[in-house]
């Protein structure tokens, strides 16, 4: 019966009537695009004909068959007079049932499985009980696959379209092992950012909080959650992870989930290597390892790195939602539908006016038709500029929501911050470099759709759960480089919300007519042909002996093969070479140790040597791997000179002078397009923002007295502003809104990169040093600058699951509701009583963070 089923699908799929009604049907949705009210012009028998196609694709084993069938419905679906036809509505619930596509069929207003069509209403009873999920929510026949397979395997590895649900997936997974494990093991998720611990971190509370279980975000559990009957679920970065794995006191973790694995598959990301180190470090620990991806059509590369068999593995074909695919040319006025059944679907003109913000408003108002849109601008500064630019268009908004928000930036950020002024016009812009708190406000109201337009860089690719209707690519490129096809399908994939869109349109738009933003009509290539070519992470390519050579280069101070490697590259290879080392130390197999010998060029003699010359210890070279290992064993034999115990100022400067001569910044750290240090004069910069950070002050104190450092006693130091790449230096000016702009997205960036980890990895280092060597610490400055406070008990707060703001506020607000053991350590906090004394209407804006933590209200 299937053999048949399959047949006559392959032969509809192929059929010259049903693609000339397709391609009839896009035409028919591009005039909808352009006219709200137009009407559809097909004939009765046309849309009998096309529910019918879709029936009989439906019910193929053929993913591309499936894909054409969703591909007809959502179509479909754009047109509310179809829907008012009985008939074509419950062909489309009859569709989408059969893909298993349940969390679409919601959108047609179905309730109780009651469509009074007996096959469809068996069809609903029967799979929402046998998809059902552990967390009660209806998998995809294809979310349940993966599900199956994950039961039944020690590892697997598999990839999806963006709006899969591969998150939701490990979440439902983990509530299995908990019910069916009784409770008995630990979880880890590794997610590739700070940024998204917290996310994640909300996520598992709320999935486990009638059970025994911590979640953890310190690689230190704090001994009195130790000494507490329960297990963990960590949430880690992969520094933390290696850190963690690094202390033998700590618990085993059962099981570690990799969601945004493609990550490692970047040989331009200096955090690669970081999580390729922590992968192997969890496999020698014989940990069981499940990997989540999107778009990769040959996931078992991941297990192939970490030396597990690779047929574990699958890669989902079947799209969760259609997506509709637009080129937009400002410059020639030409807009055109791609289409797999026709020729391009021209529009009329636009009337352009060359006019940048004009013609992007022109664009917005035409496509978007007031649905949710991402703009996806590339930099910081194109993503900034154009959302400001964009915002003097529009009326300003009345929302309760808004001015709260705007409120908070006022009285944390600053008067003059920009996003304030685009909040006040209903949008918003996203990047890496807001402050947290902010970031995660533009987000909810951006889900509540109070914001309708978002401006955003590429850490929407970081796994940031910002899908959208439309997305508007300004650019092929992240930063200076091309965006390959993994991440321009990761990006473009934001397009349509599975349960809230049966399709989504990708608009690729020139507006700014230069190179790296679409000039090209070849760069379209990319959107016409959804060809995802198969890839494999650096260490695992054929003929990359330059790697392995480069890596025996590192070792033997020989020049690299490219003298034109970019200092990021540079970075990458003495990573992997300290990894590779580090393996070797502890005699761990390795992916990369084995290559590396199989290389040739005296490998296995040039890795000798350098084993033999290095003094540095295991533990400490497998928590610093980004730092010279020449310079590492220098600091290691050399005299070392404790570190100050004052936290002041001049404590923050002498600290950070003595790591730039003991690790040599200026020669180290001062190259490449965003150097840490450029001369020494910056070392008092940064005991700046180092002595607030610590000291538990808000982000507005250390912008207070950064606009102080710039601007002091009427003499202004220079400050750096950045613009099509290049970066230009001019006098501070305080009353100045882009120099203050660019003051506050520059010390966040410092902030997040420079002193929370390349600086912190730095005193990391040396302090392990010391310590190997016997000299007694009298204050932990890793701990310091990782917490951001120097003030125990705030620590402890954090090591509960809050937030250092948090933290903050409880200790100066709520302290005596927090309850100690005999020794008087922190160990709990009595929510209870915190939400009935908790002032709601003073606040309000902490209150919503504690319900979200504790479910006070759902």
């Amino acid at each position: 019966m299937n053999n048949f089923i399959d047949y006559i699908s392959s032969k509809a799929y192929t059929d010259d009537y049903l693609i000339n009604l397709i391609y009839n049907l896009e035409k028919n949705f591009c005039n909808k695009l352009l006219d709200q009210d137009y009407k559809i012009d097909i004939s009765n028998k046309e849309k009998c004909d096309l529910m019918r196609f879709a029936d009989i694709l439906c019910r193929s084993s053929k993913d591309e068959h499936k894909n054409l069938s969703l591909r007809i419905v959502s179509l479909v679906y754009e047109f509310e007079e179809l829907l008012e036809d009985k008939f074509i509505k419950l062909s489309i619930i009859n569709v989408l049932t059969k893909l298993g596509n349940f969390p679409s069929i919601n959108l047609m207003g179905i309730k109780d499985e009651n469509t009074g069509i007996d096959e469809i209403d068996l069809d609903l009873i029967v799979k929402r009980v046998y998809n059902e999920s552990p967390i009660k929510e209806i998998f995809t026949d294809e979310q349940l696959k993966i599900f199956n397979e994950l039961q039944t395997n020690n590892h697997f590895s598999f990839s999806g379209s963006t709006s899969f649900g591969k998150s939701f997936i490990f979440e439902a997974f983990t509530k299995y092992l908990i019910d069916e494990h009784n409770q008995s093991d630990n979880i880890a998720f590794i997610v590739p950012t700070k940024a998204l611990i917290n996310q994640v971190s909300y996520k598992i509370r709320k999935l486990v909080k009638s059970y025994s279980y911590k979640v953890i975000n310190s690689p230190e559990i704090p001994k009195v959650i130790k000494r507490q009957d329960g297990k963990y679920i960590f949430v880690f970065t992969p520094e933390r992870l290696i850190t963690y794995f690094l202390d033998t006191t700590n618990p085993k973790i059962d099981y570690l989930f990799v969601d945004e694995a493609h990550k490692l598959l970047s040989v331009k990301d200096t955090r690669t290597p970081l999580m390729y180190h922590a992968l192997v470090m969890a496999k020698r620990k014989s940990i069981n390892i499940f990997f989540a991806s999107p778009n990769i059509p040959n996931p078992s590369v991941f297990l192939e790195l970490v030396n597990n068999t690779p047929d574990e593995s699958h890669a989902v074909k079947v799209e969760s939602v259609s997506q509709n695919r637009f080129f937009v040319n400002c410059h020639t006025d030409s807009s055109y539908m791609i289409s797999d059944y026709g020729k391009d679907i021209l529009f009329p003109k636009l009337n352009f006016s060359g006019n940048i913000i004009t013609d992007l408003g022109i664009i917005l108002n035409t496509f978007s038709n007031g649905r949710q849109s991402i703009v996806y601008c590339n930099t910081i500064e194109k993503t900034i500029l154009t959302a400001f630019e964009f915002a003097k268009t529009l009326e300003e908004v009345r929302d309760e929501n808004i001015d709260k928000l705007i409120d908070i930036i006022n009285e944390k950020v600053h008067e003059q911050y920009y996003l304030r002024y685009c909040l006040k016009k209903g949008i918003a812009y996203h990047f890496g470099g807001i402050p947290e708190e902010i970031k995660i406000k533009v987000e909810e109201l951006y889900k509540l759709g109070v914001i309708k337009t978002i401006f955003c860089t590429s850490t929407l690719l970081e796994g940031v759960n910002l899908p959208a209707k439309n997305i508007f690519i300004l650019s092929e490129k992240i930063g200076l480089s091309n965006m390959n096809e993994v991440d321009f399908w990761n990006l473009a994939g934001r397009a349509g919300r599975l349960s809230k869109d049966l399709a989504g349109n990708i608009f690729c738009v020139n507006l700014y007519n230069q190179q790296g933003y679409w000039n090209d009509d070849s760069k379209i290539k990319i959107l016409r042909d959804k060809n995802i070519e198969e890839t494999k992470p650096i260490i695992l390519r054929k003929n990359n002996k330059n790697l392995y050579k480069n890596i025996a280069n590192y070792y033997t101070r020989n020049d690299y093969t490219n003298k034109k490697l970019s200092e990021d590259d540079k970075k990458i290879i003495e990573m992997y070479g300290n990894i590779l080392l580090y393996h070797d130390t502890v005699n761990s197999d390795s992916v990369l140790k084995d290559r590396f010998i199989d290389s040739g060029n005296n490998s296995l003699d040039v890795l000798k040597k350098i084993r033999n010359e290095n003094s540095v210890p295991g533990n400490i070279l497998a928590k610093s791997i980004d730092i010279d290992l020449g310079i590492q064993n220098r600091v290691f034999k050399g005299n070392k000179e404790k570190l100050p115990t004052e936290t002041t100022y001049e404590g923050c400067y002498k600290v950070l002078r003595l790591l730039c001569e003991e690790y040599d910044w200026l020669s180290t750290e001062s190259k490449g397009n965003y150097p840490m240090i450029r001369s020494k004069e910056q070392l008092s910069y940064y005991a700046t923002l180092m002595e607030g950070w610590i000291n538990s002050k808000p982000l507005k104190y250390l912008i207070q007295k950064t606009i102080s450092y710039y601007y002091n006693s009427g003499e202004s130091k220079e400050i750096s502003l950045r613009k099509d790449g290049k970066i230009y230096y001019m006098k501070f000016d305080k009353n100045n809104a882009l120099h203050i702009n660019t003051l506050i997205n520059n010390l966040i960036k410092n902030l997040e990169n420079n002193i929370k980890y390349k600086i912190k990895t730095y005193v990391s280092n040396y302090q392990s040093i010391l310590r190997s060597c016997g000299v007694d610490l009298e204050c932990d400055w890793e701990e310091y600058i990782d917490y951001g406070t120097t003030n125990p008990q705030i620590i402890d707060i954090q090591n509960l699951g809050f937030s250092r703001t948090m933290a903050i506020f409880l200790m100066d607000k709520y302290y005596n509701l927090f309850i100690r053991n005999d020794i008087g350590e922190i160990i709990d906090i009595d929510d209870e009583k915190l939400r009935t004394s908790i002032d709601k209407k003073k606040y309000d804006e902490e209150y919503k963070e504690l319900n979200i933590l504790f479910e006070w209200e759902k």
